[in-house]
């Protein structure tokens, strides 16, 4: 429902920037700079807009096709400010200019097109017959569009092209690219509503549905001279109308999540499973998980740790800006001690002596061998210990790194972390399930993006793999990562057909052992492939 809300009172706030352009080039007086006011505030529109979906869309591919329509957009906005401005009195160069509109006008929705079918897997499985027919036919209407004085196939004019900005007819050509258009828009919104899989999105698609209504309405009663003018000028014009619904529908699409952008931190964080707030330094909460139990000012306030019950305290930790606290459950450290103290009771009895010590026997040998686990997980993960160490003995001597730093820190941990979740469960069952692996890498992507660097990853792998196939396996992947953070652009992840394929763009990568992985690099990017094998599969 905020979800809602918030693309609701976004498509609110363009009506009001529509309503604004539109007016200003009603009402506004006849004076150079006032009365192309709306031209003014059009192209700063289209250029925030183009920044807006360069700075906040993940996708390579989509982020290259969303630019561009805004750049579309941009263009439209300066051909429309050429015709009223620069060439109005110049009727062939205005008349020109105003089939030019036809470009982006036909080459924005072949763009939306193309970027809803780059959304997800099956984006590489579009035939490229499909692909080739949607630019043919875009090709051929804008060069019919543009070569109208020759044939009028697509507005029809009076004898020597007399009042031809107010007296013309539509022909063909000219429905024939408003039927493209809607067929275009169309599938860009089925594709785009196909291929999400989060059930919430799907349910917020009429959201988007708005200013694509919008647009239909508009194109439909423009077309037949029926959209209200207010002193003699149309209230909106066609660019400012059309630029503002391909916004608002894309806007809309990104904002209830069909586009994948990176926004949202503070949502990851509610959904995360840490039991953790945030305050800032006057102890007023940022960020809380809703598992984590509200503490008053006070508590807040005080030295940690902070008892909450009897099995539960909270700690903290300074951080930049305010404070983490976070909560720590001691329910099995109280019941070991309650156990101790019920087997001390119980010595006093030569019978029961006899059976705790046997007790103990199997228990100490359990904890030996448990020992013996963790012995191997502390050398494993020794040389990233060390690494944090350092970093973190460096923060204390250069504040000015701090953040960047534990960016990395954030990184390093989280594999110690899903390394020693993934031994114990080796140790236990001596075979791992692929999704454990496809976890663990993905938390360590979640924290690559942490430092600003795009990161995805995809797993089509199901069953069970030998447990030292995929520590290896993920070991070899970290060990790669952190050569390559410093001068990483991007990682991308898949594990699939018993393969893990690891791509880092930006960096050169030196592996001293590789295993049985591959590793090659071109134009600056190294491409990691790692084998995996299946619980039961001979060697």
């Amino acid at each position: 429902m905020a979800t809602a809300r918030k693309a609701l009172r976004m498509l609110f706030q363009l009506s009001v920037l529509y309503g604004i352009a539109s007016c200003s080039s009603v009402f506004m007086p006849d004076v150079f700079l006032l009365r192309n006011m709306s031209t003014f505030l059009l192209m700063a529109f289209s250029l925030a807009l183009l920044l807006y979906f360069a700075e906040h869309i993940i996708e390579r591919d989509t982020r290259k096709y969303l630019v561009s329509i805004a750049g579309l957009i941009t263009l439209w906005i300066v051909l429309r400010g050429a015709k009223y401005i620069a060439f109005e009195e110049t009727e062939i160069v205005a008349r020109h200019i105003w089939y030019l509109y036809y470009i982006p006008a036909l080459l924005i929705p072949l763009l939306s097109l193309f970027a809803a079918l780059s959304v997800g897997e099956r984006s590489k499985t579009t035939p490229r017959w499909k692909v080739r027919l949607a630019i043919a036919m875009t090709l051929i209407l804008t060069a019919l569009v543009l070569s109208n004085d020759l044939h009028q196939l697509a507005f029809r004019f009076r004898p020597g092209f007399a009042l031809w900005d107010t007296a013309y007819q539509r022909t063909p050509v000219f429905y024939a690219v408003y039927v493209w258009i809607a067929l275009e828009s169309i599938g860009t919104i089925y594709i785009l509503f196909t291929r999400c899989r989060v059930s919430a999105s799907r349910r917020l698609i009429w959201i988007p549905m708005l200013p694509a209504l919008f647009g239909i309405v508009y194109l439909t009663l423009y077309a037949n001279h029926a959209w209200p003018c207010v002193n003699g000028t149309l209230f909106g014009e066609m660019p400012e109308a059309v630029c503002f619904t391909i916004a608002g529908i894309w806007l809309s699409l990104m904002y209830i999540g069909l586009i994948p952008s990176n926004a949202g931190y503070g949502r990851l964080f509610q959904l995360s499973d840490l039991t953790a707030q945030i305050t800032d330094r006057n102890y007023q909460v940022i960020f809380q998980n809703p598992n984590a139990a509200s503490l008053s000012i006070q508590q807040r306030r005080s030295d940690p740790p902070i008892s909450l019950d009897q099995n539960t305290r909270v700690l903290r930790k300074p951080i930049y800006g305010g404070f983490v606290y976070w909560q720590d459950d001691i329910t099995e450290l109280n019941r070991i001690n309650a156990e101790l103290w019920e087997v001390s009771e119980r010595l006093s009895e030569e019978a029961e002596l006899t059976r705790l010590e046997n007790e103990l026997k199997e228990e100490r040998a359990q904890i030996e061998a448990k020992t013996k686990t963790y012995d191997m997980i502390a050398v494993k993960v020794l040389p990233q210990s060390q690494k944090i160490a350092g970093l973190c003995a460096q923060a204390e001597h250069e504040p000015e790194r701090y953040a960047a730093d534990m960016k990395t820190v954030c990184v390093l941990a989280t594999y110690i972390k899903r390394y020693a979740n993934l031994s114990l469960l080796a140790a236990d069952h001596g075979e791992i399930e692929a999704n454990e692996l496809f976890l663990s890498v993905q938390e360590s992507i979640r924290a690559v993006r942490e430092t600003g660097v795009p990161a995805d990853i995809f797993c089509a792998e199901e069953g069970v793999l030998l447990a030292k196939c995929a520590l290896d396996a993920y070991a070899l992947f970290e060990s790669a990562l952190e050569q390559a953070l410093p001068m990483l652009r991007g990682v991308q992840v898949s594990i699939r057909e018993n393969t893990m394929k690891c791509v880092f763009e930006g960096a050169a990568l030196r592996l001293s052992d590789c295993g049985g992985a591959e590793l090659t690099a071109e134009d600056g990017t190294a491409y990691l492939r790692i084998p995996l094998r299946e619980a039961g599969e001979s060697a």
